[in-house]
Parts: structure tokens; C-alpha cells; sequence
């Protein structure tokens, strides 16, 4: 079904030997060879000197943009890409070009000064200040859940508590990778249901799917997305379902000032609405329901974020229910929070309670409890990469985050001074709370995937307490990653990378031959084995629609 195997990591004998020390002695430097068998690394030179040096070191207006160099001919600035095997002595990091180079070290002590001196410089690249205790407070705050000098045992500890999440290998077999229609005009998204049936965005139409056993199938059924009064149609860049997966709200691509209110039995819009408040445009960039399954209850409000804004929206129009308005109907503002600054929201996600995570442009991630909108219980600092989209598992207790290089998982229990357990959606997190981890794609696997960003993680989809999410899945251009969740749980610090976060780089690619769209889990009542292992999921590419489901 195009399913491989990331690819492996040179052994570590034969990988890279070598210090920090810019003299070379006992570094060895290896290059990573694509083939069609995958790739094999070779050695590139026996002894390879290593400094790093500013670009910007003659210039007295420009801040520095630290480089490494690597003997005469290698020239990486210093980026995320990079990552940490101790054990194996090794740093592998990743060119601009494609090109992919390991150093090997020729003790444990040499790769860890080199990883301090990496990630100190990186410090400086992101935050645009030299990386001492003073900035650190100041960028990532005094009371950080980012660790110093890496993850700890407490923090590993509290990862592995109450491990229910199966860590069986993903099957090398995939029963099912069936097409869910016939190709066509361009794919922009997919919006998956719960109940029997799920849409499509097909150029300025959606198209109806039937939800099966591990995946969709195609009705036949579409209609256009034309507002009232005869206004021309559209592609909505946003869909949320509502009112028990009745009605369908689409975001209007023109900034999101107006929203449309789609009977899905019709098939047409019955309403369009436009976000004000005091009188004054409010247009959103994201949606969301109020809980991780309010679409499918009767609920008339939402959730919404712009730029610097997060809101609770009220359809309930106060002249009663609209529809086929001659104007777009004002939404009611049922509270949330301007901020001064703009905050760069760009994300947002909810939990089966109602937490709130925002994810936002500067790389922070905000949490919010389920009372009030008016302030973040917790800010996790970022790592200097926008967040380009959050979710959150039913019952709250993980966030994930995507940037372009690599998703971060974070832990939101944790226990406060007097023992007790909470979570950081109540109560600010801080260095109590467990580290964050990373998922990254392998550097040898970069010339597979060309450079293309991570888009889209997402957790296995749940709606019902007792039921755990065991599965992450994200796309990257012609491929979707997936990774065991247990496995992230459950993993030791051997490899790291930015900020010395423990880093997974364990996952499956399932190829496809055009861009994938996004890879989305079935609702848990349409996986092949409702609440166990199963990875049944629906895969949109640019023109095709494909069901990948599990063996039973």
C-alpha cells in the first residue's frame, strides 16, 4: 500500500566518531547517500574540523546568525534540524540543500559539550540574545517547563504514569488502501464526522461521503457553496460541523469577516452571519466547537480566534432564528478576551470538558480552563517556530503541537505543591510539570520527503471518556507520518534535539504519488477495532480520496 519503514539510523559503530574540539581529532564526518534501496551513509572525511563562526561578525547593525562549519567545504547555519544520539555518539544534522551529515564523536562527554555549544548558539539565532540565566528567564520564563541540561527521571517518571496506551508496532501490512471515489478537481480539506456521514471541499463544492468501517465511501452527492442573495460561490477555508452534524459553518476566505450556516440536508446555506463587536469587525481565522464533541449536541455557540482575539460566539440571533436574511445577521459576542498586542493566534483546539489550547505564530502555547476566556492559565513558551496547528486528547491530559520541522507533546497533569494533581488548564504549569517531547522525521529521510513541512498532527479521534488516543498522525507532502503514542510515552532520552527535549524519531511514512492534503483518524465508532490499536484513517491528496484501514 506504498507503507515503509523510516529509514535506519547508520549503526553506531560505523556512523560518526568525534569532539567538539575544532581541531578535528577524532571527529569523523559521514554523508548520507540516497539510493533506491533508501540510502546508505559514507564517510566523508576521517577527520573533520568544527567551528562555529557569525555571518554577521563584521557588520555592527546586524544581529548574529550563528553557522557551523564543518572543515572547508560545509557551511549549515544553525537551525532545529538537528539531532542528538548520546549513546551512539552521534549529531545529525540537516542542509538547506537536502544534503544530510552526521559527526561522530569519539566519547560521550564530546557530543554533549558539542550539543551545549549547538543549542546555546541556536538560543541566540531564535531569540536574537546571548544564552545565559538572565535570557533564558526572560524568553522562556523563570518558572519553565523547557528544561535545562535535559529531560529528568521525575519528569520521565510522570510520562509513564497510568500507561494503558498498547505499544505494538504499526503493522508492516495494511488491509485496506482503497480510492473513496474518483479523482476530480482539486481537494482542499475534509471534514470528518461522527454520525453517518463526512464532507468534502472539492474546489467550490462539497462533496457528501458515507462513513464505513475504516474509512468513507463516496455518495455521488455534492452541492455548491453559494451564500444568499445570489452572491457567487466560494471555497470555504474553514468547516465545522453543528447541531448534531446537521448544519455546517463555513469560514468566508475573505479575511473570515463573514460566516455561512449550511442546512447539510439541503444542501444549502440558509444564513450568513458577520463577527462584530461593539460594532466593529471581529473576523476570525479559526473555528472550533466548544468541546472536543459538541458537534455532535444541539449547541448554537462556538468558539473563535483572530489575530489577537478569542471569543465565544451566540447564533441565536435575538429576533429569533435567521434565515434567508436580506443582510448577514450580527453574531452575538458571548464573551472571550482582546489582547492590546497582537498575539499571533493561529490555532485552536478543544477537549471533552472544554479546556481551550491556542496555538500561536510566535511558537507559545496558551491553555485555558473551561470557565472563562479572559486569561491563559498557562503559557508554554516557544521554541521559535509558528504553531500551525493543536489538538487535545478527550480528557485534556496531552496538547500536540505542529511546526514545520517537528510536532511538540506535552503533558498538562502534573502535581502542585501540596501533591495534588491538576492540570495546567486550571493552574500555571512550571518546572514541576513533566518536559515536553519532540517528533521529528529523521534527517536521512529528508531527501525522501524533499524538505516538506509537518502539517496538520492530530490525535486519534475519541468522543467518549475511557477511551484512550494511541495514535498521532501528521501529513508531509507526499506522505503521512504516524506514531505510536505509547511509544512516545514511553521513550528514554537517548536521542535529543532542540533544547535538549527528549526526541522520537520512531514512526511509519505511508506514500502516496501527489501532495497529501491531510491525514485524518476515523471517529473511534468507525475504526475497524473501536478503542484498541487500530490506525483506520481517511487520506486526502490533491485530487483523490483514499480509506486506510487496519487488518481486523
Amino acid at each position: 500500500m506504498g507503507q515503509q519503514q523510516s529509514t535506519a539510523a547508520p549503526a553506531s559503530s560505523s556512523a560518526a566518531e568525534g569532539s567538539g574540539e575544532s581541531s578535528g581529532v577524532g571527529i569523523k564526518l559521514f554523508k548520507f547517500q540516497q539510493n533506491a534501496a533508501g540510502g546508505q551513509w559514507e564517510l566523508y572525511s576521517a577527520n573533520a574540523d568544527t567551528n562555529f563562526y557569525d555571518i554577521n561578525e563584521d557588520s555592527a547593525s546586524k544581529k548574529k546568525d550563528w553557522h557551523l562549519e564543518i572543515g572547508s567545504d560545509i557551511d549549515l547555519p544553525v537551525t532545529d534540524q538537528f539531532s542528538v544520539d548520546a549513546v551512539g555518539q552521534r549529531v545529525t544534522l540537516a542542509a538547506d540543500t537536502g544534503a544530510v551529515y552526521a559527526l561522530k564523536f569519539p566519547s560521550t562527554a564530546a557530543v554533549q559539550l558539542f550539543e551545549q555549544d549547538y543549542n546555546s548558539r541556536l538560543f541566540e539565532n531564535t531569540f536574537g540574545v546571548p544564552f545565559n540565566a538572565k535570557n533564558r528567564d526572560e524568553k522562556l520564563g523563570k518558572d519553565s517547563i523547557l528544561p535545562v541540561g535535559g529531560e529528568t527521571a521525575e519528569s520521565r517518571e510522570q510520562w509513564a504514569e497510568d500507561m494503558e496506551t498498547d505499544v505494538r508496532p504499526v503493522k508492516e501490512e495494511i488491509r485496506r488502501d482503497r480510492p473513496a471515489g474518483q479523482a476530480g478537481k482539486e481537494v482542499h480539506g475534509v471534514r470528518l464526522g461522527a454520525g453517518d456521514r463526512s464532507y468534502l471541499v472539492r474546489d467550490k463544492q462539497i462533496e457528501v461521503l458515507k462513513n464505513v468501517y475504516g474509512g468513507v465511501q463516496s455518495t455521488g452527492v455534492s452541492f455548491d457553496v453559494t451564500p444568499p442573495k445570489g452572491q457567487q460561490s466560494f471555497t470555504p477555508n474553514k468547516l465545522m460541523l453543528m447541531n448534531r452534524e446537521r448544519r455546517m459553518n463555513m469560514l468566508s476566505p475573505s479575511g473570515g469577516q463573514n460566516l455561512y450556516h449550511t442546512d447539510i440536508e439541503t444542501g444549502k446555506v440558509v444564513s450568513e452571519w458577520s463577527f462584530k463587536k461593539d460594532g466593529v469587525d471581529a473576523g476570525m481565522i479559526d473555528l472550533a466547537n466548544e468541546t472536543r464533541g459538541a458537534q455532535l449536541d444541539d449547541r448554537d455557540t462556538f468558539l473563535g480566534i483572530g489575530n489577537k482575539r478569542i471569543a465565544r460566539w451566540d447564533m441565536r440571533a435575538p429576533e429569533g432564528v435567521v434565515q434567508e436574511l436580506s443582510s448577514p445577521s450580527v453574531m452575538t459576542w458571548d464573551g472571550g478576551h482582546d489582547y492590546k498586542t497582537d498575539v499571533a493566534f493561529n490555532c485552536m483546539a478543544t477537549s471533552g470538558d472544554g479546556y481551550v489550547v491556542i496555538g500561536s505564530d510566535d511558537g507559545q502555547i496558551r491553555l485555558y480552563g473551561n470557565k472563562t476566556l479572559t486569561r491563559a492559565n498557562t503559557a508554554i513558551p516557544g521554541l521559535g517556530g509558528p504553531i500551525t496547528a493543536v489538538d487535545v486528547t478527550y480528557d485534556g491530559k496531552w496538547v500536540l503541537a505542529t511546526t514545520k520541522n517537528y510536532l511538540m507533546v506535552v503533558k498538562t497533569t502534573y502535581k502542585d505543591k501540596g501533591g495534588k494533581e491538576t492540570n495546567g488548564f486550571k493552574s500555571k504549569m512550571g518546572a514541576r510539570a513533566p518536559a515536553p517531547r519532540l517528533l521529528r522525521l529523521k534527517a536521512e529521510d529528508q531527501p525522501l520527503l524533499q524538505g516538506a513541512p509537518l502539517r496538520q498532527g492530530k490525535f486519534t479521534w475519541v468522543t467518549e471518556a475511557g477511551r484512550d488516543e494511541r495514535w498521532i498522525v501528521a501529513s508531509c507532502g507526499n506522505h503521512t507520518v504516524l506514531w505510536n503514542f505509547g511509544q512516545v510515552k514511553l521513550a528514554e532520552p537517548t536521542t535529543t534535539s532542540y533544547g535538549g527535549l527528549t526526541t522520537c524519531t520512531n514512526y511509519h511514512l505511508i506514500k502516496k504519488q501527489e501532495s497529501v492534503v491531510d491525514s485524518v483518524f476515523v471517529h473511534d465508532n468507525y475504526a475497524n477495532s473501536p478503542g484498541a490499536n487500530d490506525t483506520s484513517m481517511v487520506v486526502v491528496t490533491k485530487h483523490q480520496v483514499w480509506s486506510l484501514a487496519d487488518d481486523d
